[in-house]
């Protein structure tokens, strides 16, 4: 019996040894993920930090060795010691400040609480020593892409020697950038599609560029794509045996050098008017024939900077001459309407490029017959621009005459005058 009864205490023991050794931690509640806020500051914002000391209290408790890594400070302050003590971040100021200057203090996504969230974005507080600058940038959100007008915009500001001043999250069609001290500013944007807290290059919209000086400066926020295709030529169309169209891949802003060859003895094509219209070159040259050409374009330069340094293109000549006589298809102002500026800038339109040795204009008062001078703004283009040397006079009708003798690159003349009747009505 005593035997029996030792093997159960045993038995009981050897049981309870095993359950205790299989004992499990509690698995405990829900994941926290819940990012920390910041819920106030002290002074508040724009407040005076003369006394030297800012308390900045969050939601819910900091890894400390997060903080240090995301707090920026300009102007710098050196002479600093920062603290934590529960959900406080406390920043003692030891040295001296600038006087009547804003401060920027700006916490950025390094920033993350006990379980490992980080702030949901950099924010940036101003504060100020002495009076509060308040100068200010603003301007337009444009967009290369429809598909992405609306959606939050990562901006960073930063000085003329590239240290960071504050960040800031845009959104809508407009922005605004306040309280800021006097100097040149340097504006990033780019939204972050894949929310991956980078700007990726080539695949997120992206903007930089410099402010101006004055106390209220203007600076739209191009948001463009990276782009590193190089332009080339798609096709050339002979249109007479005066004029080529090259269309190319996209617009250009310029090139360095271009020049036609004739393939069978390596002639050069004198060209004499080359313009751009788009992706489009239209290029006037002498008389060619239906010889075999290369085109030589060196450094042919797209909007956003990328360059083809060599381009060789080869295209079949005609010796079709162009009999078509050039039209005026539009004009700004209007025939019969008003301009408010005694010097109007006067636009012309006609249906070919016209060789400004070939533009034939006056300007006339309706009453006096007075003739006055032009100035030629835009010339051996499609679009001419024209503007008077001299105020014209209020309220008196004036005539500006394209003439029959006009003619395009080929001799081919307009079939009568275009006569355009316009009034100024200058209000001051």
């Amino acid at each position: 019996m005593n035997k029996v009864f030792r093997l159960l205490i045993i038995g009981v023991a050897c049981v309870s040894i095993y359950a205790c050794g299989s004992k499990k931690a509690p698995t405990g509640g829900p994941v926290d993920t819940a990012k920390p806020t910041i819920l106030s500051s002290l002074p508040e914002e724009y407040g005076d930090i003369s006394g030297g000391k800012i308390e900045l209290i969050f939601s819910k408790p900091l890894d400390k060795a997060s903080i240090t890594q995301g707090i920026y400070i300009y102007p710098p302050i050196d002479a600093k010691k920062i603290t934590y003590a529960p959900n406080t971040i406390t920043i003692r100021i030891l040295e001296k400040l600038q006087d009547n200057t804003n401060y920027y203090v700006t916490l950025t996504s390094r920033i993350k609480d006990t379980h490992d969230n980080a702030l949901e974005s950099n924010q940036t507080i101003i504060y100020r020593n002495g009076k509060l600058s308040e100068r200010r940038i603003s301007g337009n959100l444009i967009y290369e892409q429809a598909r992405d007008n609306g959606k939050p915009i990562n901006l960073s500001l930063l000085s003329a020697d590239s240290l960071i001043i504050l960040s800031k999250v845009l959104t809508g069609n407009t922005y605004t950038v306040e309280a800021l001290n006097p100097g040149i500013h340097i504006l990033k944007a780019y939204i972050d599609l894949n929310s991956n807290g980078r700007y990726d290059f080539s695949k997120e919209p992206y903007f930089e560029g410099k402010s101006g000086e004055r106390e209220i400066s203007t600076l739209d926020l191009n948001l463009a794509y990276a782009d590193s295709t190089k332009p080339t030529i798609r096709g050339v169309k002979a249109i007479s045996n005066r004029e080529l169209e090259i269309d190319f891949s996209e617009e250009l802003s310029g090139y360095e050098r271009f020049n036609i060859i004739r393939n069978s003895d390596q002639r050069l094509l004198p060209t004499k008017i080359v313009n751009f219209e788009g992706d489009r070159l239209f290029v006037l040259t002498e008389e060619a024939d239906t010889s075999r050409y290369t085109i030589h374009l060196d450094n042919a330069t797209d909007l956003k900077g990328n360059a083809s340094k060599v381009i060789r293109y080869p295209f079949n000549g005609t010796s079709r001459a162009d009999e078509t006589a050039p039209t005026v298809t539009y004009t700004n102002p209007r025939r019969g309407t008003s301009v408010n500026s005694l010097r109007p800038e006067i636009e012309v339109h006609f249906s070919e490029i016209i060789p400004a040795a070939n533009f034939r204009y006056s300007l006339q008062a309706a009453d006096s017959k007075e003739d006055i001078s032009l100035e030629l703004i835009q010339k051996d283009r499609r679009i001419y621009k024209l503007k008077p040397k001299k105020d014209l006079q209020n309220y008196k009708t004036y005539y500006l005459v394209i003439k029959a003798d006009t003619a395009d690159i080929s001799g081919n003349k307009l079939e009568t005058d275009f006569s355009l009747e316009f009034l100024p009505l200058y209000r001051h």
